[in-house]
């Protein structure tokens, strides 16, 4: 759990001497770890490495900082461009690194520049034009997010404020968000459909493996009843993949990432 820049590169230096992988996590909202874990080092980025300062327009913003909280503080601030965030339960580093979006915007649309250390502990100032983002995607690769700089539009804070306010309101009564879960399993397949839709219409809404099982409220969350492993949420997928396959002809995605 890295306090500093410094601690990263001493992460990966560490790493690299006993010739052991590594990883980089924000909040892990969107892992699914299997039961061996990962045989090297995690690096958590979080605390120490949440910086948040506003220069006129721009967010700088650092990777542990919680994606709700800089939508929020943005958006108190009187700036549009994050408000729609406040319901992505990861990190700012994690949400750039996977183009993480919500209600129809996506952090690629705000990203001007990214600071980034790579496997050899060098720090790389990355400009926007460098980055190819896609859905859910980057090309980032192997590197740890470290801050980011964020282009940001003024606007009245009441009129954001009350737009989270009604987005908070839809993602309570819309996703199972009180449960254990690893958020949308499936990248949505484009079209009109969502996946959430795909998987109500295969009629697997409530369809469970062992603890695991397909949310009631919203088909592209996948929650842990109480006694889910890894191998069940895995097993799950699976089904829910081929079965839609099978009924749609539709080839699912994962957007959940799993480790291990």
């Amino acid at each position: 759990m890295p306090a500093d820049v410094e601690d990263v590169a001493k992460g990966i230096e560490f790493a690299n001497e006993r010739r052991l992988p590594w990883l980089a996590i924000g909040l892990g909202s969107n892992l699914l770890v299997k039961e061996s874990g990962f045989p090297g080092l995690v690096i958590r980025v979080g605390k120490g490495l949440d910086r948040f300062e506003m220069k006129g327009a721009i967010a700088i913003v650092g990777a542990g900082m919680p994606t709700p909280i800089l939508a929020r503080r943005t958006a108190e601030g009187g700036f549009a461009g994050v408000e729609r965030f406040i319901g992505i339960p990861g990190t700012v580093g994690g949400g750039v690194y996977m183009n993480a979006g919500a209600h129809g915007a996506e952090f690629a649309e705000v990203v001007t520049e990214v600071s980034v250390m790579d496997g050899k502990g060098k720090i790389r100032q990355l400009a926007r034009k460098q980055i190819s983002f896609k859905y859910r995607a980057s090309n980032l690769g192997d590197v740890v997010v470290l801050e980011t700089k964020l282009l940001l539009l003024e606007e009245a804070p009441a009129k954001l404020k009350e737009l989270q306010g009604k987005l908070l309101r839809w993602r309570k009564a819309g996703t199972p968000f009180d449960q254990p879960c690893a958020g949308s399993v499936f990248k949505n397949p484009g079209g009109a459909k969502t996946a959430g839709s795909l998987i109500d219409e295969c009629g697997l809404k409530g369809y469970a493996i062992g603890g695991a099982q397909v949310s009631t409220m919203h088909a592209n969350y996948f929650v842990n009843t109480g006694t889910a492993t890894p191998s069940d949420v895995l097993r799950l997928i699976e089904h829910v993949r081929k079965t839609v396959q099978k009924k749609t002809g539709v080839e699912f995605e994962l957007e959940v990432k799993v480790i291990g």
